[in-house]
């Protein structure tokens, strides 16, 4: 098993994406001393982030911090790391959206069904999962072997990151 590429990002950047896994706003990433941005350009900071992890959304580019253990826990307790959950096809297909960086449009053509319907299955994903956000969602899935490496980014291997950690751990 090869281990998820190492990460390449500052410390900065570290920290901005630790920003967006816990929701911050602009204002409080802004305010942060230990980040260079005034509130006018964290959308530019976020979006440099975004091409320099390869990802295209939030969702995604938390899954990716969580791949790589930057994201280690989502911000508040949820259902999904405590217990056996089993999603029904429609919801795993919605989860594996997200962290793939597919956006509610693209995963309703995807379907073929209403992006309204891919709203609704995302309300009832995240209460399966016990998380409030979208974001949280793919960090806990990603945490609670929900979806596979490889559903983050086609490159990497197709299993869960618990597994690619006991793999590596035993190498």
């Amino acid at each position: 098993m090869t281990n998820p590429p190492a990460h390449t990002l500052t410390g900065q950047q570290v920290r901005l994406l630790g920003h967006i896994a816990t929701e911050s706003t602009a204002r409080t990433i802004a305010a942060d001393p230990e980040l260079p941005w005034e509130r006018a350009e964290v959308d530019a900071a976020v979006k440099d982030l975004l091409a320099a992890t390869g990802t295209r959304t939030a969702s995604q580019l938390v899954a990716w911090g969580t791949a790589h253990r930057i994201i280690t826990d989502t911000s508040q307790p949820c259902a999904a790391l405590t217990a056996d959950i089993r999603l029904p096809q429609r919801l795993r297909g919605v989860l594996v959206g997200w962290v793939g960086g597919r956006t509610a449009p693209e995963l309703a053509a995807d379907v073929g069904i209403a992006t309204t319907t891919v709203r609704s299955y995302g309300r009832d994903l995240r209460a399966w999962l016990g998380v409030r956000s979208q974001v949280q969602a793919s960090i806990a899935a990603v945490l609670a072997d929900l979806v596979l490496l490889s559903d983050i980014d086609p490159a990497w291997p197709a299993e869960p990151l618990h597994h690619a950690a006991s793999c590596s751990q035993a190498a």
